[in-house]
């Protein structure tokens, strides 16, 4: 997990969120984080990366 990334009033735009436990997913799939990052740096594939925005709701 990243470090202080705050809740935003707007979803990003063109990011879909489909994580109903994450703090920043709100109602119709829409992640309400100010910005996300995605890791690792070498994944080849979408089974290799993981969102470090997520936070346990």
């Amino acid at each position: 997990m990243i470090q202080n990334v705050n809740k935003d009033t707007s979803p990003i735009g063109r990011v879909k969120c489909v994580v109903a436990s994450c703090h920043f997913n709100e109602a119709g799939n829409y992640c309400m984080a100010e910005h996300i990052e995605i890791h690792p740096p070498n994944a080849k594939d979408s089974e290799t990366t993981d969102c470090a925005t997520y936070t346990s709701k």
